[in-house]
């Protein structure tokens, strides 16, 4: 069972919908989904004035959040899949060299509040509208916080404190849908995604949303299935379309999968250039060979080609329909010519890795340094890694068995010139303790002892994606 959460925790008030009988699990689970670090944790919790080792930089001010699946209620554990459990957000504060909190909050959907009770949150949708459990990434832009996920669902906006405010339309701007990973022009401050929805047929939307937070333009780009297309990749002159044969299957729609989009062999692996201010009929297309793509580490023009670095998995969703668990996922390079269709493929690095990151003021462009979570046996979080492009070196940091990381977020020094000057944050999960820690590295020697950790009394579920997003003044 979980260890009991210690009394002198500040709970949240009845208002956060939570019950007395709330179904639990035990870490244990006949899916590997379910068990280990992945298992839900059962309460929100707000702690104050944190412990902290070393020295955090007092420069930084603001908000490290991070979203994941935290299944709530009745689970079907055969069929549990992991991108679809409830979205639980995670945040620690800085400030002035303080960690002055960390809260959990369930994303208040109507669903969620169904569950535990409570009214559900305002929505600027209709209520037939889809809504998907907002599970995958937050982010900030035009001074709001936005917990997101794909597959048709809308983003849904949060409180400074975590709090659900609103299911979003983005002020009226929004077509239909979101994504899980909007890309932020460093030239613009503008946001590119790439949506999909399977009621759409076999199309996916690019959008642009402006400094502003609304959406100044969309484009819909017809294909010949359904994709899952989980990220977008963009450069100086392009947004990446990634047609990969991970498809919308309608018999296991119909059977109750609870992620019906499955591996097809005949389906073509290919990736699409969209001009930026392109149309669809611009797009040009460039076959690969078959894997499935859910993160790239960057894209950028090299001449007549692109390349794009990503974690590239063999396929997915094949044998293993719960979750990412058909085969490791390696650090890999394209070479893409959109005129001539030429495409070649090398290895950067074979060891198992995922959840890419860089110094976000350089993507689209030219880079030498990416970051990654080592991915162990199961899914489970393992090594800190980081990559140099230009020497072809990697330092993997392991703290094994003690603790494994996850996502790397990058964040850069105020006044610093070299790319890899700042740095690196990652939770980490202390198998001693079975609580978690917000460490920071220099990203210069992430080999070294951390900078800070910032410790936590509680358990961080495995999760995906996160940000640090500054206070402004």
């Amino acid at each position: 069972m979980p260890n009991a959460v210690p009394m002198w925790l500040a709970r949240t008030t009845a208002a956060s919908c939570l019950t007395e009988d709330m179904t639990t699990i035990e870490r244990p689970s006949s899916n590997p989904f379910l068990a280990g670090n992945l298992a839900p944790v059962h309460e929100e919790v707000t702690v104050t004035d944190l412990r902290i080792t070393g020295t955090i930089p007092t420069e930084l001010t603001g908000r490290y959040l991070r979203n994941g699946p935290n299944p709530v209620g009745d689970i079907n554990e055969a069929k549990y899949h992991w991108f679809t459990g409830h979205g639980m957000v995670h945040g620690i504060r800085l400030d002035a060299g303080q960690a002055k909190w960390y809260r959990n909050r369930w994303v208040r959907t109507k669903e969620v509040c169904d569950i535990l009770g409570g009214t559900p949150p305002p929505s600027d949708w209709p209520a037939k509208h889809p809504s998907f459990p907002a599970n995958t990434n937050i982010v900030g832009h035009a001074g709001r916080t936005y917990a997101i996920v794909e597959a048709g669902s809308p983003p849904v906006e949060l409180s400074y404190d975590l709090d659900t405010v609103r299911v979003s339309n983005l002020e009226g701007s929004l077509p239909f849908a979101f994504s899980a990973h909007p890309k932020r022009n460093p030239a613009t401050g503008e946001m590119h995604v790439m949506t999909y929805y399977w009621g759409w047929g076999n199309q996916v939307q690019y959008l642009v949303v402006g400094v502003d937070g609304r959406v100044r333009r969309h484009v819909d780009i017809p294909l010949p299935g359904g994709p899952m297309i989980h990220d977008l990749a963009i450069t100086e002159k392009y947004a990446l379309i990634f047609d990969l044969p991970c498809v919308f299957n309608l018999d296991a729609a119909k059977s109750g999968a609870g992620l019906p989009y499955y591996w097809d062999r005949a389906y073509e692996p290919r990736i699409g250039f969209l001009p930026l201010e392109g149309s669809a009929s611009d797009v040009k297309w460039v076959s690969i060979d078959p894997c499935y793509i859910f993160h790239p580490m960057n894209a950028y023009d090299d001449g007549d080609e692109v390349v794009l670095d990503a974690a590239r998995h063999p396929r997915m969703f094949d044998r293993e329909q719960r979750g990412p668990s058909e085969g490791d996922p390696v650090l890999t390079r394209w070479r893409l010519n959109p005129t001539t269709g030429a495409s070649r493929e090398t290895v950067i690095s074979d060891r198992p890795q995922e959840f890419p990151r860089i110094r976000e003021s350089l993507i689209g462009r030219n880079y030498r340094y990416g970051y990654c979570a080592g991915v162990g046996a199961g899914f489970a979080q393992d090594t800190l890694t980081k990559v140099d492009h230009l020497t072809g070196g990697v330092i993997a940091r392991s703290d094994q068995p003690r603790f494994g990381y996850g996502e790397p977020v990058f964040v850069p020094r105020a006044g610093g010139t070299a790319e890899d000057d700042g740095w690196v944050m990652a939770l980490r999960h202390d198998t001693y303790s079975d609580t978690s820690d917000l460490a920071m590295f220099d990203a210069r020697a992430l080999d070294d002892d951390p900078v800070a950790v910032v410790h936590l009394p509680v358990r961080v579920p495995n999760g995906f994606h996160g940000n640090w997003i500054p206070d402004i003044a």
